[in-house]
């Protein structure tokens, strides 16, 4: 990646699994929505999330995973150009290639593990997950800017590393205050593009301290207990 220049670093958190737990659907039809509720109504013990909230509630209180369409948005409202070079990182998304379909449109400039590795690299850490998973937190340390689409063990340690390795960009989507101007599809797009970077100005990887030791993770706020 570094090798093709600059690049943005996206951990995309869009596995079936993902979406059953999190009580979130992935929006892509009805028929995906309909198989996430059907594993969710199997297997209910599989629901992390809280019950006594509606997918809905969710969604705006910002709980749920980006989908591709709301990534591509936020990249675009940041400013993100139609060259940016992309490396995702995660598990196959539910619905496959479709469903990353609107981020490859708008960003041809898009790649994982797989399109990057030679012939037969990866085989040998093919039925190995953490291994496959250590690729690509490596991938995504490195870069030049990175951003999760959700929480997770994965963000949280790069976020922390990120701070340890001088403040590299590192952009928290604003998603409980940002999504209701995704819902207003009458806002002109100059206007949403200005309020979207108006609400990320103070997430862009700026040192945070860990002033509440019980709401923030030292591995993910490392300042200033592992700092100098």
């Amino acid at each position: 990646m570094q090798s093709k220049g600059p690049y943005l670093a996206l951990h995309l958190r869009m596995e079936k699994d993902v979406w059953v737990r999190t009580g979130c659907l992935p929006g892509l039809s009805k028929e995906y929505d309909e198989l996430i509720q059907s594993e969710r109504r199997r297997r209910p013990e599989l629901l992390t999330a809280r019950s006594n909230m509606t997918f809905h509630e969710r969604k705006l209180a910002g709980l749920c995973p980006l989908n591709a369409i709301e990534v591509t948005r936020l990249l675009k409202a940041l400013g993100a150009p139609k060259t940016t070079k992309i490396y995702w990182a995660g598990g196959q998304p539910l619905g496959g290639k479709e469903a990353l379909s609107p981020l490859t449109k708008e960003f041809p400039y898009f790649y994982n593990k797989d399109d990057l590795a030679l012939p037969g690299e990866l085989e040998p850490f093919a039925k190995k997950a953490s291994f496959m998973a250590a690729i690509d937190y490596i991938v995504s340390e490195k870069s030049d800017v990175f951003m999760p689409s959700h929480g997770g063990n994965m963000g949280h340690a790069i976020q922390g590393q990120r701070a340890f390795s001088g403040h590299k960009k590192y952009i928290t989507p604003n998603k409980r205050h940002m999504l209701p101007y995704f819902l207003n599809s009458s806002m002109p797009e100059a206007e949403f593009n200005r309020i979207i970077k108006e609400l990320h100005h103070e997430s862009l990887g700026q040192p945070e301290l860990r002033t509440s030791k019980a709401g923030r993770d030292v591995t993910k706020y490392p300042v200033p207990e592992c700092m100098c």
